[in-house]
């Protein structure tokens, strides 16, 4: 298959990559919509891509793209049907942590006690190609009358403002002010990549 790789100083590559086989608790989705993210931008834009932003890199070029969204097409061992099953339409959380401390266990792998293994589209292989593999405690079930650009969306940006909302306990009768001073990195980009079927 072919992947999106940014290679850092505004430079792009295409690269060849395997199709990815899932592991143990591990899915295959077949991507739908891949969204391009603030921080995509960052690796696209820093010159030595994310590496020089201090990510820990592995020996070989990295897929981008961490707001997928897609169709399951293959599951691994040891992931039962209620978690995840061939054709469910899902959003993922493009993070992979230890999976068994605290934060894993209840959804925060982003913050996981261990030290973020994967970030996928800078450490990981993300969504900026025909496939991508993740484990399939990340996968969020994408509703049907939500389209799959909506999915991709939600999958990194509206679950951000989500997660920080839920975690203050704010609600609708709450009122809350944000502020911000000089250029924003927080705007959201719009761009969405369809990768055709071929």
């Amino acid at each position: 298959m072919k992947g999106v790789v940014f290679a850092g100083d505004r430079k792009i590559e295409i690269l060849d990559f395997p199709d990815p086989a899932p592991g143990p608790g591990e899915v295959v989705l077949e991507i739908e919509s891949s969204g391009m993210c603030g921080s995509d931008l960052k690796y696209y834009r820093a010159v030595g891509g994310a590496a020089s932003l201090g990510f820990k890199m592995p020996d070989h070029p990295v897929i981008g793209g961490h707001e997928p969204c897609g169709v399951l097409v293959a599951v691994g061992a040891g992931v039962p049907e209620k978690q995840a099953r061939i054709g469910q339409r899902v959003m993922q959380h493009h993070y992979r942590g230890c999976g068994v401390c605290p934060h894993c266990t209840t959804g925060w792998q982003q913050l996981c006690v261990e030290g973020v293994a994967e970030v996928y589209g800078a450490t990981g292989h993300g969504a900026h190609a025909r496939y991508m593999k993740c484990p399939a405690n990340t996968l969020v079930t994408l509703p049907d009358e939500l389209s799959f650009d909506t999915g991709a969306a939600i999958s990194c940006g509206t679950g951000t403002a989500w997660g920080a909302l839920e975690r203050l306990g704010l609600r609708g009768e709450h009122t809350i002010a944000i502020s911000a001073r000089g250029r924003s990195d927080c705007r959201r980009r719009s761009s969405r990549a369809k990768w055709a079927r071929g």
